[in-house]
């Protein structure tokens, strides 16, 4: 019993504590001032990278690049380089054909190799904001055919325009918001861990 009202105790601190942060309107300490709030690309912009970035596609079982997949991703790296204000996320994808686990594998071993082929080519890894794999989960085609199978066996990317990096901006927390202090030195002395 005595834990369940140190649960309440506590959780009524921190919601207190939450709640006397939200009040305060100075800017986050992890968000420097002028940063822009995420803008999701402009129908053009998309268009604009959709052209640019094309799907690098992989044989069955493997995620080797081809040497057309690597002049593909050239041609990408240099207008990435050119568009700075442009990040990417790249996911892999598998055909159905394979277990879910080895699937993820393959794809998230295919979006890295596009990942770090990118970077080899001077695309600043820090424009790529991920690189994932998928498996199966979200195919192009969904026939159980070889060539609805080689369209599913692709890397391909995904626009994230500069800003776009603050997870609170895109889950749309309230300007001003601030966190708990949750160290120790703001517990009252009665909650606070024995050493």
């Amino acid at each position: 019993m005595r834990h369940i009202l140190f649960a309440v105790a506590v959780s009524s601190l921190l919601m207190a504590g939450a709640t006397a942060q939200v009040q305060t309107s100075q800017p986050r300490a992890d968000q420097p001032s002028g940063t822009p709030a995420y803008q999701p690309p402009t129908g053009t912009q998309e268009q604009d990278i959709h052209q640019n970035l094309k799907d690098v596609h992989f044989a069955f079982d493997r995620y080797e690049l081809t040497p057309d997949d690597r002049q593909s991703l050239e041609a990408a790296a240099t207008w990435l380089k050119a568009n700075p204000n442009v990040y990417i996320t790249i996911a892999g994808d598998a055909d159905e054909r394979g277990s879910i686990v080895y699937n993820v594998y393959l794809s998230d071993k295919r979006a890295k190799a596009t990942r770090d082929t990118l970077v080899s080519m001077g695309v600043p890894e820090e424009r790529i904001v991920f690189a994932t794999g998928w498996g199966k989960l979200y195919p192009v085609c969904n026939q159980s055919d070889e060539s609805c199978w080689s369209q599913n066996r692709r890397a391909h990317f995904e626009p994230w325009q500069a800003g776009g990096l603050n997870a609170f901006n895109l889950l749309g927390t309230p300007a001003g918001f601030e966190w708990a202090d949750l160290s120790h030195s703001s517990l009252p002395t009665g909650l606070k861990p024995q050493k």
